[in-house]
């Protein structure tokens, strides 16, 4: 198992973004990934993933900002349909704090019913510090209000 990945349950974990000789690591573990890193911070092409055979979604987000509450439903509904079909997700940005622990908690309050207490103290449990700014906490308390509304 690729020790920097944090797994939040059995399909689905969040990480720093691994480098380009982690690749290969990475991909027995996991044959889906969420790259939440903007263009200019990628050290490698998206395309080395593919080459691996990994389904990627690049949805960017700037480093100590939030996704929109539209991006972050756009990023659960992928992760959602991969480990429905039986694939691992891997989440990451780039020190797997702020952008992938964001998703990370979001996942869980989506993905199991959870508040956004108990998830970000489930995350956090696995990754100290972990959402890192008032917008990536404002973000989840929208979720929060979305979910229940459902």
């Amino acid at each position: 198992m690729w020790p920097s990945a944090k797994f939040i349950d059995d399909k689905v974990a969040f990480s720093r973004m691994p480098t380009e000789k982690e690749l290969d690591e990475v991909v027995r573990d996991f044959n889906a990934v969420v790259v939440l890193v903007e263009e200019h911070e990628l050290p490698y092409p998206l395309e080395e993933w593919e080459k691996r055979g990994v389904e990627v979604l690049h949805s960017p987000i700037p480093d100590f900002t939030a996704p929109s509450i539209e991006q972050l439903l756009q990023i659960l509904r992928w992760i959602e349909e991969r480990v429905k079909g039986g694939k691992r997700v891997l989440i990451h940005c780039m020190g797997g704090l702020g952008r992938s622990g964001t998703v990370a908690v979001a996942w869980l309050m989506y993905s199991r019913g959870l508040s956004l207490r108990e998830a970000l103290m489930e995350v956090r449990k696995k990754r100290p510090g972990a959402v890192e700014t008032w917008e990536q906490m404002e973000v989840l308390q929208e979720l929060e209000r979305h979910l229940r509304s459902r």
